[in-house]
């Protein structure tokens, strides 16, 4: 029986440990072992190990989230071509698209092996791996930008995982007339120790009465993701923001909650807001937004059937609005604080996502929302798109701007391209 050597990167809560991984990716070892003797080498072990001189074939295992800088501290090392081996559980799909944008960055090729297995056992095998296309950016060269004048504010900094999604703030305000404001975190933890429960109780007791249903959080974690919302909205306010992402990670340990409940509230009041200090994805938005007037949902691509063109999309937070109704969750990844679980409309929508610098790369797809679906694995919000070319999923394995992209509910593809 061949061998197989898993260059494995998993998160600090994971185990890093065969059987803890085994156990948590069953289907794929299954799979992996009826073909290969499987050998499981883990980051803290990669210093005692040559790499070169290992027998038999060697991929990058992403089994969870959270690890693309692990994977660029280490790059040095791993064999090239980069071959990333995912399953999608645990995020592990969208930190993998998130490396494979950083690894043409850097000038290199990088292939993703995911979905049928059967696929990718023989791609293992023979070699057959689809090599990462010629890049089929459609650089946007404007001559009236409809984000001219607009302000992003930035709260904190972009996430440690976002290796790829960095944006230059001359460039794009040269490109597209948008200004990028830094606000340091010590201002939003400032205003949220002002805000009193009193000051939200009539927000906390709608929010509530408006739900489908309440799972996992009680009154009190309500009470503090809502004062959070009214801090942010007093940031908004006072330095005129059109837009703003938040570096929510960061803010869990200070505020004791997270940022989910205050993003959904401020997209539906017509400030822009998203997550991760994710730069790209929240010009995006406020593109999407002033194309169309609506909102959008930025989500990560938890798996993808190229086949089908069937993709799996999920994040913790989307504006009420555009939902037909909402259950209030806790954060999938913290397992704290209060998420939206929304449930969206089944249709048309338009998938789309600016990168670069510049912010001059971008894709624009067409679908269709299948079904919302409930996985507890997964983030809480989460819907089944079929995009209407097969062949678009590729971009998402081949080509792909980092790890989120924005789902707007209706067909803009032609008036965003």
């Amino acid at each position: 029986m061949n061998k197989i050597n898993l260059l494995t990167f998993a998160s600090v809560f994971q185990k890093q440990e065969y059987e803890s991984i085994r156990r948590a990716h069953e289907a794929l070892f299954d799979a992996l072992e009826q073909h290969f003797k499987v050998n499981v080498i883990f980051e803290k072990d990669l210093d005692s190990v040559m790499i070169d001189q290992l027998e038999g074939k060697t991929l990058v295992f992403i089994a969870t989230g959270g690890t693309e800088g692990m994977v660029v501290k280490n790059y040095h090392r791993l064999p090239k071509p980069l071959t990333l081996l995912t399953d999608g559980k645990a995020n592990s799909l969208a930190a993998s698209l998130e490396l494979s944008c950083w690894t043409r960055q850097q000038g290199d090729t990088c292939t993703i092996l995911h979905g049928d297995m059967e696929s990718i056992i023989a791609s293992i095998e023979n070699g057959t791996a689809d090599t990462p296309s010629a890049t089929n950016d459609n650089a946007m060269h404007l001559q009236t930008s409809p984000l001219a004048g607009c302000r992003i504010g930035v709260m904190g900094e972009p996430s440690d995982w976002l290796v790829a999604s960095d944006v230059d703030y001359a460039l794009a305000r040269e490109r597209w007339g948008v200004e990028y404001v830094d606000i340091s975190l010590d201002t939003v933890n400032g205003y949220y120790a002002e805000v009193k429960e009193e000051d939200v109780a009539e927000l906390t007791d709608k929010f509530i009465s408006d739900a489908i249903s309440c799972k996992e959080p009680d009154r009190n974690e309500v009470v503090k993701a809502m004062r959070l919302y009214l801090a942010l909205q007093r940031i908004a306010d006072e330095q005129k923001l059109d837009a703003l992402t938040v570096q929510c990670f960061s803010l869990i340990p200070t505020t004791g909650t997270t940022g989910c409940l205050a993003l959904a509230l401020l997209n539906d009041n017509g400030i822009i807001a998203g997550c991760e200090g994710d730069l790209a994805s929240i010009f995006t938005m406020l593109l999407a937004n002033r194309v169309t007037g609506q909102g959008a949902f930025m989500a990560n691509p938890s798996h993808i059937c190229r086949e089908t063109g069937e993709i799996l999309f999920a994040h913790c937070t989307i504006g009420l609005r555009q939902t037909e109704g909402y259950i209030i969750r806790s954060h999938f990844e913290s397992d704290s604080g209060v998420a939206i679980q929304g449930i969206m409309p089944t249709g048309r929508v338009t998938v789309m996502k600016c990168g670069g610098k510049g912010l001059e790369r971008s894709f624009v797809a067409g679908g269709v929302i299948l079904e919302n679906q409930d996985d507890c694995r997964k983030c809480r919000t989460q819907i089944l798109v079929k995009l209407d070319k097969p062949e678009d999923a590729a971009y998402f394995l081949e080509n792909s701007i980092g790890n989120h992209h924005i789902i707007v509910i209706g067909d803009y593809t032609e008036r965003f391209k």
